[in-house]
């Protein structure tokens, strides 16, 4: 178990005589080929009811929302005042005044503490609750992700026509009333499942009852944050610090440049301007034997440091050693070298990378 936030959480799942590695490899490999299930019912959760409800969430968030349709999810990245990214979620639009937005494990209560802060001075006419700990969800992921839902859900219509990437259903798994969210941290077709609660347990042995003849198995976060690190996904708090702005992350794309404001859009339209110091690139390290770097190695120029490492780990899917670090913006095109300061002082070199890592085209959890 592995602490995350105010939570505990399985790392991995021990099998057998496996060591952890061997375990978290195949609970990746596993998922890349067959499904798994991860939980994370420690996501944050907030629902936000009102006439005013799409507004809101286009000042908070750097995206756009008030165009949103109902029955379909959008990526929800927050910056503060100064642009520094300081959580993100998805935002579902489940009626046209009410949306479900999530948040990270760490983060729920200074982002629901900060909605409530921001709406003390807008006054639009919203509600906002964290329902928390009011819902338990579970992640199921993976080529056969739709086959195994598909035998304990009989009310929704699972086809990728019809439950499109990034959608959003009501239904029942195994007659457990149920929010379905086409989406996932690990590249693969994937839905989160968000049920009451109480409901948790019944809901985990229902789909690993009904996945038994597909391979299922539980998987947790090592291998989920391998998978994400495959995706080039970023954690925010690990992949970004106290610093760190939306330019400098490579995450443009996350923002809607034509509405007139959001929280933090004023800084970071005056830091558009200037040049950057730093940006977050993916690596490769094609020496099988070198260290692994950990999070804040440092990468260097000579006997200069110019970077730090923020995540790296063997990756079962590509064979390689992969990364996410911050380097200055004249090696941040692909194929630039790095030198990365490891383990007992060891210098690896290592190749900057395009990002995403694996599946560039999104094609697998798009099916």
């Amino acid at each position: 178990m592995l602490q995350a936030g105010t939570w505990y959480r399985p790392g991995y799942y021990k099998r057998d005589n496996a060591d952890k590695y061997q375990c978290i490899n195949g609970e990746v490999t596993n998922v890349r080929n067959n499904v798994g299930l991860v939980d994370v019912s420690t996501l944050g959760a907030l629902e936000i009811r009102g006439s005013d409800a799409a507004e809101f969430l286009n000042r908070i968030y750097a995206g756009g929302f008030t165009k949103q349709p109902v029955g379909k999810a959008r990526y929800a990245l927050l910056t503060n005042e100064a642009a520094v990214v300081i959580d993100d979620g998805v935002a579902c639009r489940l009626s046209d005044e009410h949306y479900y937005v999530t948040a990270t494990t760490g983060g729920v209560d200074r982002v629901y503490q900060s909605m409530l802060k921001w709406n003390a001075q807008w006054r639009l006419n919203i509600d906002i609750a964290n329902v928390t700990s009011a819902y338990c969800a579970v992640n199921i992921a993976g080529p056969k992700a739709r086959a195994v839902l598909t035998k304990v859900c009989d009310d929704i219509d699972l086809s990728g026509d019809e439950f499109p990437y990034m959608g959003i259903r009501s239904g029942h798994i195994a007659g457990i009333p149920a929010r379905l969210i086409r989406v996932g941290f690990v590249g693969e077709l994937g839905y989160e499942i968000h049920v009451p609660q109480h409901c948790g347990e019944a809901l985990w042995d229902a789909l690993m009852t009904a996945g038994s003849d597909h391979s299922i198995m539980p998987f947790g976060i090592e291998a989920q944050r391998i998978m994400r690190l495959e995706k080039g996904h970023v954690i925010v708090g690990q992949d970004t610090d106290a610093m760190s702005n939306i330019n400098e992350l490579q995450m443009g794309w996350a923002v809607n440049h034509k509405k007139p404001f959001f929280v933090g859009g004023r800084t970071l339209s005056e830091l558009e301007k200037q040049p950057l110091s730093r940006v977050l690139v993916g690596f490769v390290i094609d020496t099988s034997d070198a260290p692994i770097p950990l999070e804040s190695h440092l990468v260097l120029q000579g006997e200069e440091m110019v970077g730090r490492v923020t995540s790296c780990n063997y990756s079962p899917t590509l064979d390689k050693i992969i990364g996410l670090a911050y380097v200055p913006p004249g090696d941040a095109q692909a194929g630039s070298q790095l030198t990365i300061k490891s383990t007992g002082g060891v210098l690896v070199c290592a190749t900057v990378a395009e990002l995403p890592f694996f599946d560039p085209a999104n094609q697998r959890q798009e099916l």
